[in-house]
């Protein structure tokens, strides 16, 4: 049952707990000769006991024996259409709700203008998604008593969840001709124009009930949740801020506001909100474990592993914080002991392709590719199928410079996949380390053609085109595409670079070039680049301070020798000192 349903019914309940003759959201009016004439019936002893004993223990919390109480006295009774519709009441609390259509229509027998019972009815109906026996329902109510404002609330409610918009307004609007300051008309108008995505009606009618009640709490939640849809970060934090000032224990508002805080990367104050929400609720897993990734962004490694441990003391099972103290481990220079935390995720955790990724990463790192290869393998024995790992082993053939089991490898993931991005741009990548630009240039075109938003992939095609002198038009095209999507990249502003140089403009190339090595200072490539850009311009002693800070870096061996030559020769060209 859909959570909004479960409020329906709730409302329901409480409506009926209130004495089934006292309407909620009713406007004042004269007693109905229904009404009266129930009045003027006197039940049978016996049965107003057994009604009494029913009502004390409904309040003891002892409904089946409620249930039992009001049917003796319905049996005693049972020309009363009241006791009928409290007997339902009693059953839609225990989740009977075939024998509450029942006893509402046995009362409906009784008195067919019986208000309680076409209410009641009303909502079991929408509970039960019988949306046209609901509004039937709610409408018999407001022919009835044409100022029952909950019914044209409910009303409007299963046109909503209709999808007809166009009608759940119009019942809003004539419920407000009806009562211009009936606060929830106003909110239930402001949250189907959400609905409908108008945000600014909506924002306006959250208004108008903030005019009527500044401190109503649904009205301040729901604002904060619509600027969010509409990217205004601020403004919701803003709400959500009011909100807490108001109802400081509002668990809801405070982790928005954190979360929030956390996407604009202000983690000491998202730290803050996260800390009194552990107050709040210190089980409260899911909060500390966001607090240790708080803390493990900031650095502050220690304190992530105790939040993680904590955790896994109550959770041992929780596969992903294990990953999480994993990690934080490594950070802290404890590979051994990541590893071994790591490796306690069973094959069936739902991080355990992740971990494994990271194992081999530290293993790697450590400079044991052959074992990262190992508990890679064992890890494939276990979930052969699984395109995370399978790609990983990729990774680890392509570092071992095993590339045909590389390629291999990746070729039967795409031929599963044909769609899978990841395994189609590295194929390219190892092709190109092949050596084989042909198809290089195939399997980078086919991830362009899959997403062309694939920022890598539209800088790797382009500056292929680029090293190898041809189509130069179409690799500036590409990259300005790539750059587009990823503006502060040194590498793709490094390749635009390398373009305008494959095709002479060399000071449009050094612009570049000059701005790719302030965002990259420490990649040997584009420390290069602007070297040989600084020779074309005649720069040649910046040129030479280029040249000797790539050697610095350490690139790549084939491209040392390239560096000392160049470097040489401008010494040369310097002359004796």
């Amino acid at each position: 049952m859909r959570k909004g349903l479960i409020y329906l019914l709730s409302a329901l309940l409480v409506f009926l707990a209130a004495g089934c003759a006292q309407l909620t959201g009713r406007l004042p009016a004269e007693t109905s000769e229904t009404e009266r004439a129930q009045e003027e019936v006197s039940p049978p002893p016996e049965a107003l006991y057994h009604y009494l004993v029913g009502r004390a223990k409904v309040k003891a919390g002892e409904l089946d024996g409620a249930i039992e109480e009001y049917r003796k006295a319905v049996s005693l009774d049972p020309r009363s259409p009241l006791l009928y519709v409290e007997l339902a009441s009693l059953y839609l609390s225990k989740g009977r709700i075939d024998e509450v259509m029942a006893a509402c229509r046995d009362a409906l027998a009784l008195d067919p203008d019986f208000l309680p019972a076409h209410y009641l009815l009303g909502g079991v109906y929408s509970a039960k998604g019988r949306h046209k026996e609901a509004l039937e329902a709610y409408r018999r109510v407001l022919k009835i008593d044409p100022d029952h404002l909950q019914a044209y609330l409910m009303i409007s409610t299963l046109y909503a969840e209709m999808r007809d918009y166009e009608r759940a307004v119009d019942t809003l609007r004539q419920l407000l001709k009806r009562a211009p300051t009936y606060l929830m008309g106003r909110y239930c108008l402001a949250r189907i124009y959400a609905q409908m995505k108008l945000y600014d009606q909506a924002l306006n009618y959250y208004e108008e009930v903030l005019d009527l009640n500044p401190h109503f709490e649904p009205a301040l939640m729901d604002m904060g949740s619509v600027y969010e849809r509409r990217g205004e970060p601020d403004q919701a934090m803003e709400m959500y801020t009011k909100v807490l000032k108001f109802y400081p224990i509002n668990f809801q508002a405070r982790e928005r506001l954190g979360r929030l805080l956390l996407q604009g990367e202000r983690l000491q104050e998202a730290l803050d909100q996260y800390h009194i929400l552990k107050d709040l609720d210190s089980e409260n897993m899911s909060v500390r474990v966001r607090i240790g990734l708080i803390l493990f962004q900031q650095e502050r490694y220690e304190e992530a592993a105790r939040e993680f441990r904590f955790i896994l003391a109550a959770r041992p099972d929780n596969s992903d914080v294990r990953y999480y103290l994993g990690m934080t481990l490594y950070e802290m220079g404890n590979p051994q002991v990541a590893l071994a935390e790591l490796k306690q995720i069973p094959p069936d955790g739902r991080g355990f392709p992740e971990a494994v990724r990271y194992m081999a990463f530290i293993l790697q790192k450590e400079g044991r590719l052959g074992e990262a290869l190992e508990v890679v393998q064992a890890a494939l024995e276990a979930r052969p199928g699984d395109m995370k790992l399978r790609l990983t082993l990729a990774f680890i053939y392509e570092d071992l410079a095993r590339y045909t089991e590389a390629a291999t490898t990746l070729q039967g993931i795409v031929t599963e996949e044909p769609a899978n991005t990841d395994a189609l741009f590295r194929l390219g990548v190892v092709y190109d380390k092949m050596d084989n630009t042909e198809e290089t240039i195939r399997y980078m075109q086919g991830v362009v053609e899959v997403d062309p938003k694939h920022a890598d992939a539209l800088n790797y095609l382009g500056y292929t085109y680029a090293e190898k002198g041809i189509r130069l038009g179409e690799a500036e095209r590409l990259i300005k595409r790539a750059l587009k999507l990823k503006p502060n990249s040194g590498y793709i502003t490094d390749s635009l670079g390398w373009v305008y140089y494959q095709k002479g403009d060399y000071s449009g190339a050094v612009q570049w070039l000059e701005k790719a090595h302030r965002l990259v200072p420490e990649d040997p490539t584009i420390t290069e680049h602007l070297g040989d850009g600084y020779i074309k311009l005649n720069k040649r002693e910046e040129a030479l301070r280029m040249y000797q800070r790539a050697l610095e870096l350490k690139p790549k061996k084939e491209r040392e020798g390239v560096l000392r030559t160049k470097i040489e020769e401008l010494k040369g060209e310097q002359g004796p000192h």
